[in-house]
């Protein structure tokens, strides 16, 4: 896995206008769960905005990421079997991270985050689709509207980045697949949503199953 400090930021995806549309459907969809969550983890932080966000919003937030020149405050891989405090946690936050293990590794890892989080994980995967999304907006009107047509590339094995081993929507990486090893997991999905504009992001809130605390 190429870790994220390797990368020339100044000329990759992630100072992208769809790259920020993402980060405020990540803020979004944690700020929906309300008082529920207070303690919150994320995993694979980047730039730790989406961290400074939180707490600036008054969330107590501890980092995990696997490249140690991020300074998380817990070195994790997740592909390997590791410990998390049980209950700590309200939420656990991961976007864009799953897919770059192995899926069945993906699987495991999704039941290890279940096992650790005391009620929520707020996550979000790449969806290899066919689109096409058209915006409406009046003058007068606050908010915009759309019309949107999406075909996931199921015919397609070759994922958008080639730093992903899979991505949803892709041949034998069903949407279907993703919701049966959540399920499997002991997670059910509280919430999902795909921004027309940028359906590449598919974000899912999922809420631990009361058998499974």
């Amino acid at each position: 896995m190429q870790l994220i400090t390797s990368l020339d930021i100044r000329k990759s995806e992630y100072l992208s206008k769809d790259r920020f549309i993402s980060y405020h459907h990540q803020l979004r969809l944690m700020f929906t769960l309300g008082n529920q969550v207070q303690n919150v983890l994320e995993i694979g932080i980047f730039n730790s905005l989406f961290t400074d966000m939180l707490k600036r919003n008054g969330y107590d937030v501890t980092t995990a990421d696997i490249d140690s020149q991020l300074k998380p405050d817990i070195i994790l891989d997740l592909a390997t079997d590791f410990s998390l405090p049980k209950n700590k946690f309200d939420a656990i936050a991961l976007f864009q991270v799953l897919e770059h293990l192995p899926y069945e590794q993906s699987e495991q890892a999704l039941k290890k985050l279940a096992e650790a989080t005391k009620k929520f994980l707020v996550i979000s995967l790449p969806y290899n689709t066919q689109f096409l999304a058209l915006q409406i907006r009046f003058s007068y009107v606050y908010r915009s509207r759309y019309f949107s047509i999406k075909i996931p590339k199921f015919w397609s094995e070759k994922p958008i980045s080639n730093q992903h081993y899979w991505e949803i929507g892709l041949k034998g990486y069903s949407k279907n697949r993703l919701l049966e090893s959540i399920a499997n997991a002991g997670l059910t999905v509280k919430q999902e949503f795909i921004d027309p504009v940028h359906p590449y992001h598919y974000f899912l809130v999922l809420e631990k199953n009361i058998t499974n605390t």
